[in-house]
Formats: structure tokens, C-alpha cells, sequence
């Protein structure tokens, strides 16, 4: 590895002895096979990121070495690759040709290259494809258009968070979640970690930082799948990397608009039981106080009809009510607005765009408004440099963010599970004349009413966020450039959550504030040069570059209990306060290499290599080695090039292997310490800190991932049919387990190097052009994957551990050796030795062994998407499915504690057993015994998004408007299938624990209007 490292930087030592080439200013324009000029197309300088995009009138003006190549492309259109041979003007035609497999795509480092160069697969997605049904977290639009990306958000209402998985889950312990780059400068996107899958976790999803991008503002997304295509971010780049390159004026003048609104409609999964109402023992309420108290049960009688008293004293008709869902929840909308301005002028170009979205959440009471302002500037200051200078501001509101997964001040828990008989609306205002809770189960004062929770709670949060970088790129006369590139990404959080006064629960209420400040500091350098050997024959083009990070983060919470004045909600009015801080301080040096070797067009080899030192591994008096290397390569064979028969219009195999890592989280090679809120005679009490509930490891280790990857693209039919498919095979080692401890130790367990977990799979993107004529074009396109994850080994002597728990007590999510990571563990039944059930005395089955019944996370994913335009109309429809993961639902469980699950039908006025238990006791004792019947299959299939659009003429508004589009939009209007009973198969309260459902915001429906204009 080291002598690989060194040869590249002899290389770039020699770099001046070589023969040196003139530099160039090569102008010209880029006209469409009918002369018609072509504004926003790319050239770029092959080997280089160098480049730019015509104006408005095609044109275009570059320095580059006379030796140089110059790629010309764009979407539509069959990319031209051009020798500039010391010419000074160049003109282009590019010919239609919208399944181009040589298209140039955004690569690691934020490099520019051609698809046909690279040995690793990557997806580029539109941005254009983000902005019609748009998701309010803009990593919720990428569900079902990339092959082996797993998207799933949490059911917390707009604005939260999203499990984003690539190739399977990648650690035991730490993230899995990919690093995001934003115009070559990785940002910070951890989902919210309120929820962390304790069995009491009872908090709102407070989002992830992916969430504040405004889709209006990328250009494209690019997702790099393995590790060969990500191992240049090194110690980041296990879970794999998606690559957001923001817009820019690209020589555009105009304005830009667009505003979209969508009305937002939950629908109702559940499917009680109607036969039977609100009581007890199959006996209907006698009174006020007894109805209250068993506020949350449906085992009282057969609904008749008759007058019965409820808990507020009125007398009601003893009915079904079916639509509790519908009366509580609100047609909720998003209205979002966007405006852009770009100017292009001699020297640069700068695009100023500004975006306010304003959501009215279906939950009452609740929403999100978020403005962000955008400003991207590329200048040409003088001859040989460019500088690209980009600031993104986010100001982020939250209103009363829904509480997830218990009952305690969780409005969607009390509605769900509300008895038949009960009329939601009756539950209204949810206050007393004095201000307290209108309690409707005293039997359970932890069932808030769900309009006291809603108005009352408070759950906001706000974000102010910038995210800035600033690159310059100088280039000499004979190609070798320098650049250099910062960037900062930075916010501050306040989350501000109150019990109310007069909460049945917690009557004399609490009020909580957090502040949470957040930096993360990047800077690189990178040299490089292209060669050409042999008359281009060959191509060299080495790299060397270094990069620096530091990240800090703090939090400031104050804690305040029993609030002195009913009703104000300050920090000042508590009679009992509290304070606690957390730090958070890490730093890495890196430096890094690359290699590309191109032969004749149609042999490609890249390899890479990257060093890494934390200062996470650091512990004092010990000599421990605080780096680690990742070396990467990957070749591509263009084979069309040498034989290309009738009906093969490209064809190229492609293989990498790579290793890539990821850092250990700061304070776990030993002890740090912390204060207590509590004081002894007027001195803060020290204590351990939260960072170290586990044994702190001296020899700690940054996990490694290896992976090999082989794949092929193939176009067939005159470009009509394309194919791109990928093998893969990806081992994490030295991964960071926590060792179960004795209790006595007062630690949870222990940190160690232990763990092993291994990838496999395959991916597909197949696509389709069936027609194409004059006036009507139809494009099909079906992507799937298939990642098989097992677990090879955890700590010595463990073969299991859990780390996720259902409020229930009975689901769990957990590893097992041997078995896919994320296991749904439930309690099976105990079986005697002739395979018989067994029972207690009283008949009710007896509680087996706890038992994995398959993994959280789909194994097989897909989506198929179809686009038709016929003339000036153009249809979107895009249907996905997963498959294969299982899902525990809570809400299963308590519908059957509560008599709700059609289930507790059987028997329901009888008796089980030789001692005779009701039907309340034998289901209820048997959900607590055997909860595998709450395990469910998570398959589906669904109609995600459909769009309907017309362009308008220009000639209708003389010219004006360059373009006019309006579009009708709708995203995840049905399942076409699926095996859920009651629930959401994508259903979660936690980010981070997939696989447990409960208490979560039921799913939405958005339909809507797309207007899009440019002037």
C-alpha cells in the first residue's frame, strides 16, 4: 500500500520534467442537429473537473492545454468527446439520443466523468424528477428509482426523519445511514436520536439534517453504491455516498419559478372488531365513573344501539364509530414556493434563489415552515482560475412535532385505540373549565386525551442552519491545477417540550429546553494533471490531495418540574430546576491518491488510495497506531468498441474491490466525565459521563468493510434497450460491538473490536424506450435489487444481543449470529414433547422460547416507473415494492389487550379453560405469553407517485415565458398489495430501530398542482 502511495507522488514530483503543453481558449457553439442552439450544456475538460455550460445561445469559451479533450454533454443527447489539437474555435452538433450509456455523471470528490470510464456502478438522479410530487424530506423521493437504495421514513409527520440504507446494513453498532456531499463537502445528516429503541422511549422524531435541502435547489443526485465508487471519503464511506450538486446559473439568464401545493389525507389501515362496545366482563357502563374507568376497553357488551352512559356523564346510543381516524385527523397541505434568479455575465455567473414552505400537518395543531435561501457564484477572476463560492441558509420551524410510540401525550396512540362505542369528537376540547386534562380513562391516566395532547403539549423545535463552501481551481499552461476547497456546515437546534400544567399524568407539569450547537469543519486540497501518451493512445491522469476535519458539537439542557403558575410554560416558573451539558469534540487528517488510466477509449483502470488518522483513537500514555489505510481498484471495458454486432449498440463489463471504514464515535478509548444537575453543600456532583455506559477499549479500532463488485452495461436495439447489472460482495470487520457486563460492573457492557457482518447481493436497472415517434414517447424503466446480510460473528461467546425493544416488553429487534442483522424477535409458543401446545392450568398457552421470526430490513426491493409524453402532455407513474422483512406491531398487541383485533372475537361471551376465564383475561394473558402472532409480514406493493403535465406554448405569451408547465400531482395514493393487517408496513417510530411499529402518525395521501415557469 505504501509503495502504491509513493508512486503517486512521484508521479506528481516529475509532473515538471515532462513535456509541457500550451494552454488554449477554445470558443465555439453547441447547436442540435437542426442548427437550434443548445443553452446548459456541460463541457468539461476530460480528466479534470474543469468545465463549464453554455449560455443561452450555445456558446461557450474554456482554457485548456491544446493537448487536451473536451467533452461536450447533456441531457437528450449522445455526448461528443473532441480533441482540441491546438484549435481556438470548435463547433458542436449533438444528436438526440435520450438513452445515452456515455453520459457524464458527478463521481467521489465531486469529479465530472464519463459513465463508460467507471469500474463501480453509480445512479444519477434528476433533480427535475424531486420537484413535481414532492416529499417534504427530500430523501423520501428517492424511494423505488434507485436499484439497492432502501429509503424508510419514520411515521413522525412532516419533517422527519429517514432511514436511508445502501447495499444492506453496514454496522452492528454505529451509522448506517450514507454520507452526504453537497458540492464536494460532506455534510452531517444523523436521524434524530429522541427515539433510540429503549421500551419507554416516548418522544417526538425530531428530524435529520437531509430533511432542510430544498429540492428546487439540486441539480442532480448521485448515489454511489459501493465502496469502490466511495472509498476517497475513506473512514465515511461505509454506508455508502450520495452526492447532492446544487444548481448553478450554467449560463442561463431568466428567472425561475415554481409552486407546488399539495393536499395531505391520512387513511385508515385499521380494521377493528364492531360488533362489541366500551365496559368490561361483556357488560356495558352503568356510570360516569365506571365507564371512565375502563376508558380504554372494548370488552363490554353487543352493540345494540341503546342509550349508555359515557365518561363525561352524557348518555350516548351505544354505536359503532368507524371513523375516529377520519373525524381526528385534518386535511393537512403543503404549499411550497420557489424563485430563482440567474445572470450569467463575461467572467461568471451567479444563481440567488429563495424557497418557503409552509406545512399544515394532518395532525391538529401541528406543522412545519421552513425558508431557505440559496446562492451559488462561479467566477472566472482571471485566465487559468475559477472560483465556485456556495452559501445555503435554512430556517427551520416545528410546531408540537407528534409524539411516537406510548400513550403519554400521544394523540395518534389514543386515537387508534379508542373503544367502538366512543366518538372521538366527544373527547373535545380535551380541557376542563379550570384548565386540566378532560381525563377519559382514569384507569390509565397515561391515555391522554388526544386534543389535550394535541393543543395543549408542546413539542417544537427550530433550526437555523448554513451550510457554505468556496473552492479555487487554478490551472497552468501545461494542465497541472490546483485546487483548494473549505467548507462549513452549521447549526443551532432548540427544542422546547412541555407537560402541560393540569396533565392527568404529571398534574403539576415540566418543561424541558434544549440548545444544541453543531460545526463541522471541512477543508482539502487537491493536484492533478491529465496526460496523453502515444498520441492519446494512452491517457495518465494522477491526483494527490489532503483533507482536514473537525467537528464539535454542545448541548445546554434545563429541566424544569412543577410549574408555580398554571399555564406558563417558562423555565423561570418552575419550582424546581435542573441543568446538564454535553460535548462533543473530534478531528481527522487525511491524505489521498488517485490514478486513471484510460487505453485507446476502451480500457479504463482507476485506483485509489487514502490514509486516515482520528484523534478518537487517541489515548493518552498509550502508543496505539491512530490511522488506517483504504486502497481501492476498478477497471471498466468498453468491449462494443472491438466487437459490436448488429444488435449491440454498447456493451462494457465493469469490476472494483475496494476498502472503505468508519470512524469510532469520540470518548470511547477512555474515561470522560461529566457534572450532575444535583449539588452536595452548593458543588456540582461529579459523575462518569453518558458517553461511557460501556467499558471504554484502549486498543480501539476503526471498523473496515471490504468489498467486490463486477457488472455489466449493456444497450441493445438502436440504444432502445439498456441493461445495467451488478454483483456484489461486501465483509465489515473489526466492527464495534458492545459486550454484555455483569451488572455489578455498573457498566452495560463492553467496547470491542468483535463483530462480523457480511453483504451480498445483486442489482438491475432495465430500460425501455417500447415507442418512440414524432409526437409520442413511452420509457419504461424496472430497477430491483436483492441484498442478502448475515452476521457473522458478534463478541466471544455471544450469539445474540437485542437492541431494540417494543414498549409491549414483548417484540424485540436484536442480532444473531448467523442470521440477516435486525432480527424481529417474539415469544413463541412452549410446545410439549409431542409437538402439542402447552397450557396453564386455565387453558391459555404457555410463553416458549423468545425466537428471531426474520429481519427488520427488505432484502428484496424494486420499482417500476413509466414516463409517456405525447406531444405536450406528459404522464409519470412510478409503482415500488419490497419484500421479504417483518414487522412487530404493537398495535396488533394492544388491539388485542384493548378487545379491539378482530382476533377476540372467538368465544367472545364464553369461557376458556377448566377455571373459566373470560374472554378480556385469556386474550390479554395470551398476548403477553405468545407475541409471534404480532410478528407480520411487511410485504407491499404500492402506487407511489403519478404526475400529469401540459407545456404551454412560449408563442402564447409572445415569448415571455420561455417555459410554462403545469402538472397534477399525487404521491402514495394506494397499495396494490399488501400482507400488514391494521398497520403501515412502513410503519416505525425510530429511525434506527426498523422493525418495531406503534403510535405513529398513520400514513398520508398528498394530492396537488405543480406549476413551474421560467422568464
Amino acid at each position: 500500500m505504501k509503495r502504491f502511495t509513493w508512486f503517486i507522488l512521484l508521479m506528481l514530483l516529475s509532473l515538471p520534467g515532462l513535456v509541457q503543453a500550451q494552454t488554449t481558449t477554445v470558443s465555439g457553439k453547441v447547436t442540435d442537429a437542426k442548427g437550434t442552439s443548445l443553452p446548459g450544456v456541460t463541457v468539461i475538460v476530460r480528466g479534470t473537473k474543469q468545465g463549464l455550460s453554455t449560455d443561452a445561445e450555445g456558446r461557450y469559451s474554456v482554457a485548456a492545454a491544446d493537448t487536451a479533450t473536451l467533452v461536450f454533454s447533456s441531457i437528450g443527447y449522445t455526448p461528443q468527446t473532441i480533441r482540441i489539437g491546438g484549435r481556438s474555435a470548435i463547433n458542436v452538433t449533438l444528436s438526440e439520443n435520450t438513452q445515452a450509456l456515455d453520459e457524464v455523471v458527478v463521481t467521489a470528490l465531486n469529479v465530472a466523468r464519463e459513465r463508460k470510464t467507471l469500474g463501480y456502478s453509480v445512479t444519477e438522479v434528476k433533480g427535475e424528477t424531486l420537484t413535481q410530487a414532492r416529499e417534504t424530506n427530500v430523501a423520501n423521493s428517492l424511494v423505488g428509482k434507485v436499484a439497492g437504495l432502501n429509503v424508510n421514513s419514520t411515521s413522525g409527520g412532516p419533517g422527519s426523519s429517514s432511514n436511508v440504507i445502501i447495499r444492506g446494513v453496514s454496522s452492528l453498532n454505529q451509522t448506517n445511514q450514507p454520507l452526504y456531499v453537497i458540492n464536494g463537502v460532506p455534510v452531517e445528516s444523523q436521524p434524530s436520536v429522541a427515539n433510540t429503541g429503549s421500551q419507554y422511549d416516548n418522544s417526538p422524531d425530531l428530524g435529520d439534517a437531509i430533511s432542510n435541502i430544498n429540492p428546487d435547489d439540486i441539480e442532480t443526485i448521485s448515489v454511489l453504491k459501493g465502496a469502490a465508487a466511495s472509498a476517497l471519503y475513506g473512514y465515511r464511506a461505509k454506508a455508502g455516498v450520495i452526492l447532492i450538486t446544487t444548481k448553478s446559473a450554467k449560463g442561463n439568464n431568466g428567472i425561475e419559478f415554481n409552486s407546488n401545493y399539495v393536499a395531505e389525507k391520512v387513511f385508515s389501515l385499521t380494521d377493528w372488531q364492531y360488533q362489541y362496545g366500551q365496559g368490561a366482563n361483556n357488560l356495558k357502563p352503568t356510570t360516569a365513573v365506571g365507564a371512565a374507568q375502563v376508558g380504554n376497553s372494548s370488552w363490554g357488551a353487543r352493540l345494540d344501539g341503546s342509550d349508555v352512559i359515557q365518561f363525561d356523564g352524557t348518555t350516548r346510543p351505544y354505536v359503532a364509530q368507524k371513523d375516529n381516524i377520519k373525524n381526528f385527523y385534518r386535511t393537512g397541505g403543503s404549499f411550497t414556493n420557489t424563485l430563482a434568479f440567474n445572470k450569467s455575465f463575461e467572467g461568471g455567473s451567479v444563481r440567488l434563489s429563495g424557497s418557503n414552505l409552509r406545512n399544515q400537518a394532518v395532525v391538529p395543531n401541528s406543522g412545519l415552515n421552513r425558508q431557505t435561501f440559496n446562492l451559488a457564484g462561479t467566477f472566472d477572476p482571471f485566465k487559468h482560475l475559477t472560483i465556485d463560492a456556495r452559501a445555503n441558509y435554512i430556517l427551520e420551524q416545528a410546531k408540537n412535532r407528534p409524539i411516537l410510540a406510548d400513550g403519554a401525550g400521544n394523540a395518534n396512540f389514543n386515537v387508534a385505540f379508542l373503544p367502538t362505542s366512543i366518538d372521538v369528537r366527544n373527547l373535545k376540547p380535551g380541557t376542563q373549565a379550570n384548565g386540566n386534562e378532560l381525563g377519559f380513562n382514569t384507569g390509565n391516566v397515561y391515555n391522554t386525551n388526544p386534543y389535550f395532547a394535541a393543543y395543549n403539549f408542546v413539542n417544537n423545535t427550530r433550526r437555523e442552519r448554513l451550510i457554505g463552501s468556496v473552492s479555487a481551481r487554478y490551472t497552468f499552461d501545461n494542465g497541472l491545477f490546483l485546487q483548494g476547497r473549505a467548507g462549513r456546515d452549521g447549526y443551532t437546534d432548540r427544542y422546547t417540550n412541555v407537560t402541560p400544567s393540569g396533565t392527568a399524568y404529571m398534574p403539576a407539569g415540566r418543561i424541558i429546553e434544549l440548545t444544541t450547537q453543531f460545526k463541522d469543519v471541512n477543508a482539502d486540497g487537491l493536484i492533478g494533471k491529465t496526460f496523453s501518451v502515444a498520441n492519446e493512445t494512452f491517457t495518465i491522469t494522477p491526483n494527490l490531495g489532503a483533507s482536514y476535519r473537525r467537528t464539535k458539537s454542545e448541548a445546554f439542557q434545563n429541566i424544569g418540574t412543577d410549574l408555580a403558575v398554571f399555564g406558563v410554560n417558562t423555565i423561570g416558573n418552575a419550582k424546581n430546576k435542573s441543568t446538564q451539558s454535553f460535548f462533543s469534540d473530534q478531528e481527522i487528517h487525511s491524505i489521498y491518491g488517485s490514478l486513471d488510466l484510460s487505453y485507446k477509449e476502451f480500457l479504463f483502470l482507476t485506483a485509489t488510495t487514502r490514509r486516515d488518522w482520528f484523534s478518537t483513537l487517541a489515548t493518552p500514555s498509550t502508543d496505539n497506531d491512530l490511522s488506517v489505510t483504504y486502497p481501492a481498484v476498478s477497471t471498466s471495458f468498453v468491449f462494443s468498441e472491438l466487437w459490436k454486432p448488429e444488435f449491440l449498440s454498447f456493451g462494457k463489463i465493469r469490476a472494483g474491490y475496494s476498502n472503505v471504514g468508519q470512524a469510532t464515535n469520540p470518548y470511547q478509548t477512555q474515561l470522560s466525565y461529566a457534572f450532575l444537575p444535583t449539588t452536595l453543600n452548593g458543588l456540582p456532583l461529579g459523575t462518569i459521563s453518558p458517553d461511557n455506559v460501556n467499558i471504554p477499549n484502549r486498543s480501539l479500532q476503526a471498523s473496515k468493510a471490504s468489498e467486490l463488485e463486477f457488472g455489466t452495461e449493456l444497450a441493445m436495439a438502436d440504444n432502445r434497450l439498456r441493461l445495467d447489472l451488478t454483483f456484489y460482495k461486501k465483509k465489515s470487520t473489526n466492527e464495534i460491538v458492545y459486550a454484555p457486563a455483569s451488572i455489578s460492573s455498573g457498566y452495560q457492557g463492553a467496547v470491542l473490536n468483535a463483530g462480523e457482518m457480511e453483504n451480498k447481493g445483486v442489482e438491475m436497472l432495465l430500460t425501455y424506450l417500447p415507442v418512440k415517434t414524432a409526437s409520442f414517447t413511452w420509457t419504461s424503466s424496472l430497477n430491483g435489487a436483492y441484498n442478502k446480510n448475515t452476521v457473522l460473528s458478534l463478541a466471544a461467546g455471544q450469539e445474540q444481543s437485542v437492541y431494540a425493544t417494543s414498549r409491549s416488553g414483548v417484540g424485540f429487534v436484536g442480532q444473531i449470529v448467523g442470521k440477516p442483522f435486525g432480527q424481529v424477535l417474539a415469544y413463541d409458543y412452549k410446545y410439549n414433547t409431542d409437538g402439542s401446545i402447552a397450557l396453564t392450568t386455565n387453558g391459555i398457552p404457555v410463553r416458549g422460547n423468545l425466537t428471531a421470526f426474520g429481519t427488520a430490513f427488505h432484502p428484496w426491493t424494486g420499482g417500476w416507473n413509466n414516463d409517456f409524453a405525447y406531444k405536450r402532455f406528459n404522464l409519470g407513474v412510478l409503482i415500488d415494492g419490497k419484500f421479504g422483512a417483518k414487522i412487530f406491531s404493537a398495535t396488533d398487541y394492544y388491539g388485542t389487550i384493548f378487545g379491539l383485533r378482530k382476533e377476540t372475537l372467538e368465544n367472545r361471551e364464553g369461557t376458556f379453560g377448566p377455571e373459566k376465564v373470560d374472554a378480556a383475561t385469556y386474550y390479554s394473558t395470551l398476548a403477553n405469553n405468545v407475541s409471534k402472532d404480532f410478528v407480520q409480514n411487511a410485504d407491499f406493493i404500492k402506487l407511489r407517485q403519478v404526475t400529469l403535465g401540459y407545456s404551454f406554448p412560449s408563442a402564447l405569451f409572445n415569448n415571455k415565458i420561455q417555459r410554462l408547465t403545469l402538472s397534477l400531482v399525487a404521491r402514495n395514493l394506494a397499495f396494490l398489495m399488501r400482507k400488514t393487517d391494521n398497520i403501515d408496513p412502513e410503519g416505525s417510530y425510530n429511525a434506527f430501530a426498523q422493525g418495531l411499529e406503534l403510535g405513529g402518525v398513520p400514513p398520508v395521501r398528498t394530492f396537488g398542482l405543480n406549476l413551474n415557469a421560467k422568464f
